[in-house]
């Protein structure tokens, strides 16, 4: 007669204990693939083809998971190190028999060029970040020679500006000092010209169509139901239905095939002004 199995033996053999053995294997094992960073939930699930489900069946979560194999969660907001980043591009280019370029990095897998291009700018600089790394870290990589100086790096390009910053240019319109840059410069400059353009407005909407007008032909008024847009093939990028509206008004007409009429602001001001200088 055999002895009852113990707590500890019946524990060793419990399925759902196996399962949760093998998970914490999984992690250390991709942990190890990248070099011993902190793992992601993504990159654990895509590089072990473990369900989510499984993960939340044994441990509740994902950093859970990460608690009981001893590894710190990741934190998306964690600044990663130069050193780190500089070590995967390495290794990437020993991997690949060459310095890699940005798609052959991201196609490595080991990271998103994401970090590199907020560290360093642009793929170039980040490998001549790179060169001056190898040579105190790794004077013997093979393709050091390779790599781009800081020197043949280009400058980075000057901040853009937020839009609320941004002007255009200069506008020769009473009232106004600048070309609009969106619709809503459209809009007031359509404003400022109706009259002059032979319109009457009698009401702006926040719904499609944006406005109802008049407009005089001859001794004639007809109404007019017109949507602004900064550029007039807009009006079919926002799928706007032209059954329910007869005019685009805008400042630039790039939509030559537009089956409504179109209005350039642009153009009309130019013909207006003239009109106004002999």
């Amino acid at each position: 007669m055999s002895e009852p199995a113990t707590a500890a033996q019946t524990a060793e053999s419990d399925p759902l204990t196996l399962n949760r053995r093998a998970l914490v294997e999984r992690v250390h094992e991709v942990s190890r693939q990248l070099g011993g960073r902190r793992v992601t939930r993504k990159e654990f699930e895509q590089r072990t083809r473990t369900p989510s489900y499984q993960i939340i069946r044994h441990f509740g979560s994902f950093s859970a998971l990460l608690e009981q194999a001893g590894l710190q969660p990741y934190c998306a907001n964690a600044r990663v190190s130069d050193e780190v980043l500089l070590r995967a591009l390495r290794d990437a280019c020993l991997a690949k028999g060459c310095v890699v370029s940005r798609d052959q990095f991201v196609k490595a897998g080991l990271r998103g060029a994401g970090p590199y291009r907020r560290r360093w700018r642009n793929w170039p600089a980040a490998l001549a970040a790179l060169r001056d790394w190898v040579e105190t870290h790794d004077p013997d990589f093979p393709y050091r020679a390779d790599l781009p100086s800081q020197d043949d790096t280009p400058p980075p390009p000057p901040p853009r500006l937020p839009p609320e910053r941004r002007y255009g240019a200069p506008l020769n319109y009473p009232g106004f000092l600048h070309e609009p840059v969106n619709e809503q410069g459209v809009v007031l400059l359509f404003g400022a010209v109706a009259r002059e353009l032979g319109f009457a407005i009698e009401r702006a909407s926040d719904a499609f169509p944006d406005c109802e007008a008049k407009r005089r032909r001859g001794d004639v008024w007809e109404r007019v139901r017109i949507e602004f847009e900064f550029a007039s093939r807009n009006f079919q990028v926002h799928r706007h239905d032209p059954a329910r509206c007869d005019l685009i008004v805008c400042w630039e007409d790039n939509w030559p095939e537009a089956r409504l009429e179109v209005i350039a602001l642009k153009t009309e001001l130019a013909r207006l002004s003239s009109l106004r200088d002999p």
